[in-house]
């Protein structure tokens, strides 16, 4: 008899164990499936977000008002904010000379550079990300970030870096310093010939032997923009918390951006 009431208490046990252990699953998946439906909740109020912040930059552009990034309240926690970049203040990487290339991707005295690689790869297919050249081997990320996959392939030398221009044919110290100078003041070099009346005779010499090809890849002032918008919901924590991003590469217009591609992650 003791035997029995043994093993019929064993199996109540078990039989309470396996119960709980449902239950506990049954919780769990309601719990996830709760979260589930609160990020779907937050990214859709994210995305709504990112679309009316994409709105009013529109507006804002018309106003000459775009530069204000300041993060836009739209109520109930849901924010938004915007980046503008000038892609051509950055070397193309799907356009530029090979030799430009190489001399502003790779180090000096660097063993082994990428450039026939890179030049072999966006001659079957142009780069659409420049993660796709980061993960080539021999790549230093951080020169990486002087180049981009976006714009005609011309140089806006009036929003390029230093290491930018001087890796163009052409462009000597000198004229590097000169661009960035006056850039500095808020009066932009307007061309070529403007440039060269503000060099000295060398670095004139230098500019006018290029002349014809620095015609035909740089620029002073910006043919497309991108506009990187985010929306987001407050409330969640920084870690979990899903922003929506729309990326628009646009042509400058004086009373909109004409947009020429979206993206959205």
């Amino acid at each position: 008899m003791s035997a029995s009431r043994g093993f019929a208490l064993i199996a109540v046990l078990w039989t309470v164990t396996a119960l709980a252990g449902i239950v506990g699953l049954a919780v769990g998946a309601a719990r996830l499936g709760q979260q589930e439906s609160v990020n779907r909740i937050a990214l859709a109020r994210g995305r709504w977000a990112a679309e009316a912040c994409l709105a009013i930059a529109q507006a804002r552009w018309a106003q000459h008002r775009l530069r204000d990034t300041t993060a836009t309240d739209l109520g109930r926690g849901t924010r938004c904010t915007w980046r503008l970049a000038d892609p051509t203040a950055r070397l193309n990487v799907n356009t530029a000379d090979p030799a430009d290339v190489a001399a502003l991707l790779c180090a000096p005295r660097a063993p082994r550079c990428p450039v026939d690689t890179i030049v072999a790869l966006r001659r079957a297919q142009p780069f659409t990300d420049l993660e796709q050249v980061a993960a080539l081997p021999d790549v230093d990320s951080a020169r990486l970030a002087l180049f981009t996959v976006d714009g005609p392939g011309s140089v806006n030398v009036n929003a390029a870096q230093a290491a930018v221009l001087l890796a163009i044919p052409g462009l000597t110290p000198e004229a590097a310093v000169r661009l960035q100078e006056r850039r500095a003041l808020g009066r932009p070099i307007a061309s070529l010939d403007a440039l060269a009346a503000h060099l000295s005779a060398d670095a004139r010499a230098a500019l006018l032997a290029h002349y014809a090809d620095l015609a035909r890849q740089v620029t002073f002032a910006a043919p497309v923009l991108t506009l990187t918008v985010r929306g987001w919901v407050d409330g969640v924590g920084a870690a979990d918390r899903l922003d929506a991003t729309i990326e628009v590469l646009a042509v400058p217009l004086p009373d909109r951006l004409a947009m020429v591609r979206r993206r959205m992650s």
